[in-house]
């Protein structure tokens, strides 16, 4: 029914349709609107608005600026030492709190101070191939990202778990035997997908294979891939900076016969692709690799004497 008023004479006039504020917001505005939400929940409420929001809210270009802007807060660092005769062999880990930590968010310190960074809960699993006593029934931990880590056990590490030290659940499964038949150790990598908290593994033989575990499926899918991978095939990967990139860096710095060239082995986890790149520094510096979209994509940042 429409709005009316009565007029001094007594008649009733209509009173003018005027459109609602929300219609008044431009697009670019509604755009910046939507990406300053707080969270997920937030811009499912905003899309119920009406369908103009629906529309801008459910737009993937919205939703892939939406999500890297709300990675889940950093808790701190787990240090390895990193022996050199894994997986037979446990290396020793230390975890250091982020300085933030205890100073602004008092609720991020207590998270990471009841979280089982070390595994010490983790439900009893099959040992399987790894035998009791024989030093090898220790669960060693290969990544981490999104919250979870990434443990295997066994002389070959083909024996993999996923493990929630908040919750202190865990997800179990065993390499591929296409993983299993190779002559070198197998790297793995974990990638968690903060929508949803599922998770991929992959892992990366010394030969020619590469193998995606996904937890939403339960099941490995198998990857020949044309690359020299035994150049990576001394140290577990890396995701670069919670971007779409997992890395392997060459054996440069641990094998008595590598050159002095660093070497870079990057996938792409949206599409599969792989690359190679050769570092822009010389063999030997500490680096990392980060996926950072406000600056073009792929960057390195890398340390000497401790100095970014």
């Amino acid at each position: 029914m429409e709005p009316a008023v009565r007029s001094e004479i007594g008649a009733i006039a209509k009173k003018p349709m005027t459109s609602p504020p929300i219609d008044a917001v431009g697009e670019e505005i509604l755009r910046n609107i939507l990406l300053r939400l707080p969270n997920m929940a937030s811009l499912v409420n905003a899309a119920l608005a009406c369908k103009r929001w629906r529309r801008a809210a459910s737009d993937p270009a919205i939703l892939r600026r939406f999500l890297p802007l709300r990675c889940p807060p950093l808790a701190g660092f787990i240090l390895s030492d990193r022996v050199d005769s894994v997986p037979y062999r446990c290396p020793n880990l230390y975890f250091v709190p982020t300085t933030t930590t205890n100073a602004r968010r008092p609720n991020l310190a207590s998270a990471a101070a009841d979280c089982d960074i070390f595994f010490e809960d983790l439900p009893e699993i099959d040992a399987g191939e790894a035998g009791h006593g024989t030093g090898c029934d220790e669960w060693r931990l290969r990544g981490c990202d999104g919250g979870r880590l990434l443990l295997s056990r066994g002389w070959g590490g083909f024996e993999l778990a996923v493990y929630d030290p908040l919750a202190r659940t865990a997800v179990s499964f065993s390499a591929p035997r296409l993983l299993r038949g190779s002559f070198f150790k197998v790297r793995y990598a974990i990638v968690v997908d903060d929508a949803d908290a599922s998770f991929r593994v992959i892992g990366l033989d010394g030969d020619m294979h590469f193998a995606v575990f996904s937890s939403r499926t339960g099941e490995w899918a198998l990857f020949d891939l044309a690359a020299e991978l035994y150049r990576f095939n001394n140290s577990d990967a890396m995701r670069a900076g919670g971007g779409r990139f997992v890395y392997w860096r060459s054996n440069t710095k641990k094998h008595m016969y590598g050159d002095n060239e660093e070497r870079i082995l990057l996938l792409d986890i949206a599409t599969m692709g792989w690359t190679v790149a050769v570092a822009p520094f010389p063999a030997g510096e500490s680096y990392c690799v980060a996926d950072m979209a406000e600056h073009g994509g792929l960057c390195l940042v890398s340390s000497k004497e401790q100095r970014l």
